[in-house]
């Protein structure tokens, strides 16, 4: 038996300073938000990492409900350093949403379905598949912003155009994984499907994102489309129903 009660209860306290993070943002005190967003993207790294460590080699292939508010706190630190504070701290609300969701809905870190998912190249297809997903969402939510506020549409691109080569990185890595289980470079499994609805989506995206007449608006409308396959295919299978009886009872997630 595997007890991860420490990476969840760990996850818990990022929820908290991701909590902080948002009070403060409120508050207009950049300085402390800052300093809290820095905490809780440690804490939550910290979670993330050991929890990994602990059913290693094995790839912990749904846990993506713990993963994403690190990778969207990460692009909003990644904003501040580069003197994005006004697009960093709209990004926040969005943390922790998904920071919160997994403590009330997610099923937890499951039990590896199958060996081949000691892989390296398990790890790194769900490391680039998540990190990714991160980045089509936050891209998708600055768009809808943007339809209100001021925010430039060249960084919500950059976004997109990241958040799909990694989206192309993390094809690469599954057939990869697939061969290597299998001998074949495609696990034809629902999986695949969504991944590859999604990647067909995106490119359609960035071939009308060069048509003339495309206006902000209706780009935007796509990309909110976007997050919505994103959501629908990966995101939400993994959360399950509420567990009201088990919030904040780390004990409930082992292995075995």
């Amino acid at each position: 038996m595997i007890n991860l009660s420490f990476p969840i209860e760990v996850y818990y306290l990022s929820v908290l300073f991701y909590g902080m993070t948002f009070l403060f943002s409120l508050m207009k005190t950049k300085r402390f938000c800052i300093i809290f967003l820095r905490v809780a993207f440690m804490v939550n790294l910290i979670s993330e990492v050991s929890g990994r460590y602990l059913v290693w080699p094995f790839c912990n292939m749904f846990s993506e409900p713990f993963f994403l508010p690190l990778c969207l706190s990460g692009t909003s630190l990644v904003l501040i350093g580069r003197k994005r504070q006004q697009e960093a701290f709209l990004i926040v609300p969005l943390v922790v949403l998904f920071s919160i969701i997994p403590v009330f809905f997610s099923e937890g870190y499951y039990p590896p379905f199958t060996l081949m998912s000691r892989s390296i190249y398990a790890h790194l297809f769900h490391f680039c598949a998540f990190v990714s997903h991160g980045l089509l969402i936050t891209g998708a939510y600055l768009a809808l912003l943007s339809l209100f506020l001021r925010i430039e549409y060249g960084l919500i691109y950059r976004l997109v155009v990241w958040g799909f080569a990694l989206l192309c990185t993390a094809g690469m890595f599954g057939m990869l994984w697939s061969y290597v289980g299998r001998s074949d470079v495609i696990s034809w499994n629902h999986y695949y499907f969504h991944s590859i609805a999604i990647w067909f989506y995106y490119v359609g995206f960035l071939h009308l994102h060069l048509t003339m007449g495309w206006d902000q608006k209706r780009k935007a409308l796509v990309l909110l489309g976007g997050a919505f396959l994103i959501l629908w295919f990966d995101y939400l299978p993994q959360i399950g129903g509420i567990h009201a009886p088990g919030v904040l009872n780390a004990n409930l997630y082992r292995l075995y």
